[in-house]
């Protein structure tokens, strides 16, 4: 009996000791857990893949190389309380720069309990159709921005993954 309590005291020792291992995402003040095994890009690939003047700051792949996460802070100004104000006005500016549209969907949402604006879409390809998704937030009163691509076949093989990563986004 004695040793069945020790077994279950150890257990339970360890099980509450067990906790997710975060990690900084490039130089924002921003982190999420490690558990998701996602592909991270070095700089030099991101150098490589990225044009110069639109380079983000740290980009990280599903497994399989299907699902792209680009994170990046821009010089813009933004207050938490401007989300609202981005859901309502940034699908004019897709609109206008993303030609074939297919489908925008924009709503608030929340994310390490951050207001966050997601505008979602889609736009035919020769692969497939494309699904984006672009995320803004506001972080150091600056424009924290998250664009994910991947065909929307590819995605939605993902889609638990790519959620889980998201959904462990912590501001710093």
């Amino acid at each position: 009996m004695t040793n069945l309590r020790v077994v279950v005291g150890l257990t339970a020792l360890l099980l509450g000791s067990v906790q997710a291992l975060t990690f900084k995402i490039g130089n924002l003040p921003l982190s999420a857990d490690m558990g998701d095994k996602m592909l991270s890009l070095s700089p030099e690939a991101i150098a490589k893949i990225y044009p110069q003047n639109n380079r983000p700051e740290a980009v990280y792949l599903t497994p399989d190389k299907k699902v792209s996460l680009a994170f990046d802070q821009r010089r813009t100004a933004l207050k938490p309380n401007e989300i609202g104000g981005l859901v309502a006005q940034y699908p004019a500016i897709i609109k206008a720069q993303v030609p074939n549209l297919k489908s925008l969907v924009s709503k608030q949402v929340t994310i390490g309990g951050a207001p966050w604006a997601q505008f979602v879409y889609t736009l035919p390809s020769s692969a497939g159709e494309r699904r984006r998704e672009t995320l803004l937030s506001s972080a150091d009163g600056k424009l924290l921005m998250l664009n994910i691509d991947s065909t929307t076949a590819d995605y939605n093989k993902n889609q638990v993954q790519v959620r889980s990563f998201i959904n462990s986004l912590k501001a710093e």
